[in-house]
């Protein structure tokens, strides 16, 4: 399922955080009863920190676009769900307003893919930027 040196993406279930970890090592254990496998994790820098998947608290995701993209979905629908509250209380509490709407745009909905800029960096204090459309712009990187 995975392989040794993947970094796969976790979303933590008690932080608001994407975590990313490495798998370090595969265990197989074959008994009578089947065959198991279980996959060690390093997360940060710190070698000597490992944990195994299954003990893991979080969703776990093989890919960066994958975990943003379910993240991206279930922010859009609570943010639709909010906003559909909102116009229902309007109705009941307001009744013969209706409430204010923009007519023909579509639901919130997440973005298909997120565009690659190609960045060049000209010196320490520039840099160049190929948008996606092609247009190019040269911008100044202020020091840190």
């Amino acid at each position: 399922m995975y392989t040794i040196g993947q970094v796969l993406f976790v979303v933590l279930s008690k932080k608001s955080q994407v975590y990313p970890m490495q798998v370090v090592e595969v265990i197989t254990k074959k008994t009578l009863k089947g065959e198991e496998t279980r996959y060690l994790l390093q997360g940060g820098t710190d070698k000597t920190s490992t944990v195994f998947l299954d003990e893991v608290d979080g969703e776990v995701f093989d890919s960066a676009e994958m975990t943003r993209d379910i993240l991206v979905r279930r922010a859009t629908a609570q943010v639709n769900r909010l906003v559909d509250t909102a116009v229902q209380k309007s109705k009941e509490w307001y009744a013969g307003r209706d409430p204010q709407t923009i007519q023909g745009l579509p639901d919130l909905a997440p973005p298909r893919s997120t565009p690659q800029l190609e960045v060049v960096r000209d010196d320490d204090e520039r840099a160049t930027v190929v948008l996606p459309d092609g247009t190019v712009a040269k911008i100044k990187i202020p020091s840190v």
